[in-house]
């Protein structure tokens, strides 16, 4: 049985953009830490940015996240704490 595409349908979340088929890059969170995965097949609203994803597409997400402490492949990236200014009164 073929999935039916949601290509064109209305966003739920913003009521106004239509859905479009895009791969996105994801950051997944795998228990404390965090996986990156590329190429995700998802469906996005051009108006919000809210992202879609079939079942069959969320479920390989969650078994890929699984694998991740096995995973070879790694990045690094500068992580940069937030800390507000606040005027002198």
């Amino acid at each position: 049985m073929e999935a039916m595409s949601m290509e064109g349908d209305r966003c739920d979340f913003c009521l106004e953009g239509r859905l479009r088929s895009r791969q996105v890059r994801e950051y997944y969170r795998a228990g404390k830490g965090l996986v990156v995965m590329e190429r995700v097949p998802a469906y996005v609203c051009e108006k919000c940015g809210e992202r879609y994803y079939e079942a069959h597409v969320a479920k390989q997400m969650r078994q890929l996240a699984k694998r991740a402490p096995r995973v070879k492949a790694r990045i690094s990236f500068p992580l940069i704490r937030f800390q507000e200014k606040r005027a002198l009164a």
